[in-house]
């Protein structure tokens, strides 16, 4: 039953964060953990993650907004490797966004992601490129 259900949200829900009206990615994006109880954190990091990477780049700053506030939740279920490997790079980008209301989420986002991983993934990984950052 729950393959069936989500054989059929699922092209739903990707197409609905493709939606061409900001409201629309974001009304999905708010609901997305609760998309994650259905769906499940293997099958959401697959095949959701790269409308949630493409989603992090929307020229609507609002739509950014709501992806950055999502990250802690979904770093958090999928782990400090999955993390780096996948969306550390996003993270970092924000800081330099050229809308203040997601600089400022984004250093936010990076307090939480150093509570969750802890101080020494803190210092290896966030540390050295914020440093690099202020340099140039």
């Amino acid at each position: 039953m729950q393959d069936a259900t989500i054989e059929q949200l699922l092209p739903i829900f990707l197409s609905l964060l493709k939606d061409e009206f900001p409201d629309v990615r974001l009304n999905i994006i708010s609901k997305l953990d609760q998309v994650n109880q259905v769906i499940g954190i293997d099958l959401l990091s697959q095949s959701l993650l790269p409308a949630i990477v493409e989603l992090a780049e929307d020229r609507h700053w609002r739509v950014r907004l709501a992806i950055i506030e999502y990250i802690p939740l979904l770093a958090s279920q999928l782990g400090v490797g999955f993390f780096d490997d996948k969306l550390g790079a996003l993270c970092m980008q924000w800081l330099q966004d050229k809308v203040y209301s997601i600089r400022d989420a984004a250093a936010n986002n990076l307090k939480r992601l150093a509570e969750e991983f802890g101080p020494e993934w803190a210092m290896q990984h966030i540390i050295p490129q914020v440093w690099v950052m202020t340099c140039t």
